[in-house]
């Protein structure tokens, strides 16, 4: 059903609009060419009309007051009369050639002793033909325009079809199916707006299977340690399980369970962001400005590299990745020790080094693997753990 808010109304409703002025200024145009073209006409029959009669049908000198209406009864007069665009003409003789704006329709002819010989005539036989080539044109024009908005509107339906069919597998659209691109020959900007929601609908999806996956991961992961603390007050409420020993081994469920959930955090906190070109070690600067603080409370030295290269990421979820890998090692770094942050450009790899003891790190539990591995595939770099017994670094070699 077409209502006054589809596009294919509006636009028709648009184009009638300029089309109608279009033919309005040239019907106009039109109209004053014509009438323009008449008149001239009209005076040069004056022209000939008065030359004939002077020449052929006077014969006395004339003054102020001569009666020429004899000159209309001529027979050749008359047939000038009938077959040109004059009518009801008036003659006079005055000393001045005539210039009323009244009678646009006029002639003069200047006599001997500086007398002028005129003709008049109204503007019936203009009027009429003019009128009559207004109401030919008026009708022309209009079964053209119907013809034209006629045209118009197949184009449209045939042009916009594209657009009518991606609404409606949009709104057809559940999740999991494979969307349908295909629509035909779609214009340009139709085609243009398919793909972005050809895309929109590619990273729905994968929100929703990240989503997915993480519950999953979370609710296998957090499920340990959750079972574990049940299990430990199931044996300190039976009797068998020692205070001090009860405390130490839940401190350490807590523990264990707010590592897995600071990793779970930290993946639904990535959101999707185009990918920028990123200057490393600028990055690098930027993120321990924001960590000094922390860093001088601690004591500890963060080693800035002198070298850099350039990443095309996304530059938050980067710069996300970098704070958690930098406030990891400086969580478990010795007080007063050292952060190496080390930029092998030929290599394109970052190492982030440190000093540990026994702790546990973020990205060395099962779920912080599999965080690092997805965000891995997102700023396209792989990565390799290094764990010694005085000594934890991760190096990100990117692609």
């Amino acid at each position: 059903m077409n209502t006054p808010k589809s596009l294919k109304f509006t636009l028709l409703f648009l184009f009638f609009g300029v089309i109608s002025i279009v033919f309005g200024l040239n019907l106009m145009v039109a109209v004053e060419t014509m009438r323009g073209e008449k008149i001239a006409d009209a005076r040069q029959a004056l022209n000939h009309l008065l030359q004939e009669s002077y020449e052929e049908y006077i014969h006395a000198p004339l003054s102020l007051h001569s009666d020429l209406t004899f000159l209309l009864t001529i027979p050749h007069n008359q047939r000038i009369l009938h077959h040109s665009p004059i009518h009801d003409v008036r003659f006079s003789v005055s000393h001045h050639p005539l210039r009323s704006p009244l009678h646009p329709i006029r002639a003069s002819l200047k006599l001997p002793h500086g007398i002028y010989l005129n003709a008049v005539s109204d503007a019936t036989k203009v009027d009429n033909a003019v009128d009559s080539y207004l109401h030919k044109l008026l009708l022309r024009y209009a079964l053209s325009l119907l013809v034209i908005l006629g045209i118009t509107w197949i184009l449209l339906a045939y042009y916009m079809r594209p657009l009518a069919l991606l609404a409606q597998k949009i709104g057809e659209w559940n999740h999991g199916d494979p969307f349908d691109l295909h629509l035909g020959h779609p214009t340009r900007e139709i085609k243009e707006l398919s793909d972005a929601f050809g895309l929109l609908i590619r990273r729905l999806e994968g929100f929703r299977s990240k989503e997915s996956a993480l519950f999953k991961e979370a609710a296998h992961e957090l499920k340990t340690p959750l079972a574990l603390m049940r299990s430990r007050l199931d044996v300190y409420g039976e009797g068998g399980y020692k205070k001090d020993q009860f405390i130490a081994d839940i401190g350490q469920d807590i523990e264990r369970l707010s590592s897995e959930l600071k990793n779970v955090l930290f993946l639904e906190s990535s959101d999707y962001e185009d990918p920028l070109t990123v200057d490393m070690s600028g990055a690098l600067h930027t993120i321990v400005r924001k960590v000094d603080i922390l860093a001088h409370q601690k004591q500890l030295r963060l080693a800035l590299p002198t070298k850099s290269f350039n990443v095309m990421v996304p530059e938050k979820l980067l710069t996300k990745v970098l704070v958690a890998l930098i406030d990891n090692a400086m969580t478990y770094a010795p007080q007063g020790g050292t952060i190496d942050l080390d930029i092998d450009d030929k290599n394109r790899t970052l190492t982030i080094g440190n000093d540990t003891g026994s702790e546990k790190y973020l990205f060395s539990s099962k779920i912080g693997h599999k965080v690092l591995k997805r965000l891995s595939f997102e700023l396209r770099f792989t990565y390799t753990i290094t764990q010694t017994k005085h000594h934890y670094s991760i190096t990100l070699h990117f692609l």
